[in-house]
């Protein structure tokens, strides 16, 4: 028996996955040798994933009978709770592509692939935990997350990059979205007592990476592997470093995560070591500034030789306050030109998961009614007739990689626009950026309840139903103008930055 999720052409090339003629089934193999006794039922030793399966027989000296073939599905025991329905089929199917990733790559643990690792990377459990968090609200596979990696902890003082495993991975990069993903949870779950138990290897983590910072500040390369994406197939080393083994890139993540400690630690009440988070992130903002911003293209360089330019380091130098005060939508409008979804020639574009950030930055920049522009490539993706998401662009090995699915949060986070305003999800800001959309229903969980929204567009005017739970503070944001919602029922007319509520 072989499993495949693709089917493959004479050149190995997937395609289409929905084309069957011409085609071969490639993969992972399960060989049952029959004793010629009747009434027999084997089993695989591990569960099997698949999209296609291919039963090849081979008889001796006797025929075989095969009465019946059963599988069962199993994982984890997801409530789903969100909606997601526009006025365009596309972005639902989007939505509910990205759900079925979740699903397939959820068990005890989150997995990057159910295929092939089966393993809870870092990178793509804190995307599966932002997705659990908008659809679900369920907090216990992410605390297990968290706390898993943090139960990775090595001689070093830094995580591992994947955990449970039975071999020990470093990719210290991950160690510090380990932090984000602390800091998601602390935003989105009432429990304080997970970030107390888990602040002490947060220090660990930034104190080792502090040994690695260069003179001029920036940091340099670390020990094992220096991965931030995975941007072509064939070559894992982005990022890149400079002459002086700088990286732009790498350093810009430290700063991210010396942002979100410092949030941690005070939240804790530990006000010194988050002061002192503040200032040694302050510091080096100021040295990716002066070392990686290239004035002649009016962005961000990969590294303080300004040969090579990238998505990445341009999304995470807008989300984390780098690039020159007021010069956030100007960068991410050349990274990413209006109306095109890719990168302009000469730069390096994020890969489906680094579009995690890049959405991250268009928000912070205010550019949130962008966001649609920025699925294009999963809108190609359908022509293809995926139904769970890829690993990476062109000819990938993974068709259902968690880190890819990130769009079925952000289309209830950017687009319905609902999210958390306060750690432990105690209050919730609702700013939609419907983009060309003229309908729009969806709902997403919270700790105290179901949000719901109702939204039609024509033009600057928007017609919104909010329903907010009980015990929740709620904002709504709509063109600069904030509006205080009630529990219950809220019906709003607005013009612009005008409205009406009852």
């Amino acid at each position: 028996m072989t499993y495949a999720e693709a089917l493959y052409d004479q050149a190995n090339r997937k395609g289409d996955r929905n084309a069957v003629d011409d085609r071969q089934v490639i993969g992972v193999e399960d060989l049952f040798l029959p004793d010629g006794k009747p009434g027999r039922v084997f089993e695989t030793h591990w569960w099997r994933t698949w999209r296609f399966m291919e039963i090849s027989v081979e008889t001796n000296d006797q025929p075989v009978t095969i009465n019946g073939v059963e599988a069962f599905e199993t994982g984890y025991p997801f409530d789903l709770k969100a909606s997601f329905e526009s006025s365009d089929p596309e972005l639902n199917r989007i939505w509910e592509i990205g759900w079925r990733t979740l699903e397939v790559d959820s068990h005890e643990t989150f997995m990057d692939t159910a295929y092939w690792e089966q393993l809870q990377y870092v990178g793509d459990a804190r995307v599966e935990a932002v997705i659990d968090y908008v659809t679900t609200a369920d907090p216990r596979l992410p605390l297990q997350a968290v706390t898993a990696i943090r139960d990775s902890r090595t001689a070093a003082g830094i995580t591992q990059s994947r955990y449970p495993s039975r071999s020990e991975q470093s990719i210290p990069t991950f160690s510090l979205l380990w932090i984000g993903m602390l800091h998601d949870y602390w935003m989105h779950v009432p429990d304080g007592k997970t970030i107390a138990d888990s602040i002490s290897l947060v220090r660990s983590v930034l104190d080792w990476f502090g040994q690695y910072q260069l003179p001029n500040g920036l940091l340099g390369k670390v020990p094992d592997w220096n991965f931030v994406d995975w941007i072509k197939p064939e070559d894992r080393s982005y990022p890149s470093f400079g002459t002086d083994d700088a990286s732009c890139v790498t350093s810009l993540i430290l700063l991210g995560a010396l942002d979100e400690a410092a949030d941690l630690e005070s939240s804790l009440g530990n006000r010194p070591q988050s002061r002192a988070d503040r200032d040694h992130a302050q510091r080096l903002q100021e040295a990716v500034r002066s070392a990686c911003w290239d004035q002649s293209r009016g962005m961000i360089a990969d590294t303080p030789d300004k040969k090579l330019f990238s998505q990445d380091g341009n999304a995470l130098a807008v989300l984390y306050d780098a690039v020159p005060k007021g010069q956030a939508r100007a960068v991410l409008l050349k990274v990413a030109p209006p109306g095109a979804a890719e990168a302009p020639e000469g730069l390096l574009p994020a890969s489906y998961y680094f579009r995690f950030y890049l959405a991250r930055a268009y928000e912070r920049a205010g550019l949130g009614d962008r966001y649609l522009e920025l699925l294009q490539p999963f809108r190609d993706l359908l022509k293809l007739h995926f139904t769970t998401w890829p690993e990476v662009r062109g000819e990938t090995r993974s068709d259902s990689h968690a880190w890819s699915a990130h769009p079925t949060a952000d289309l209830l986070r950017i687009v319905a626009g609902i999210e958390p305003s306060a750690p432990g999800y105690s209050s919730v800001r609702i700013e939609p950026h419907l983009g060309s959309l003229i309908s729009l229903n969806a709902s997403a969980p919270t700790p105290k309840g179901l949000v719901k929204v109702r939204y039609a567009a024509r033009g600057n005017a928007l017609v919104a139903d909010i329903t907010v739970p009980q015990e929740l503070p709620a904002t709504f944001v709509w063109r600069g103008k904030m509006i205080s919602l009630h529990a219950g029922t809220n019906e709003l007319q607005l013009n612009g930055g005008t409205g009406e509520r009852n």
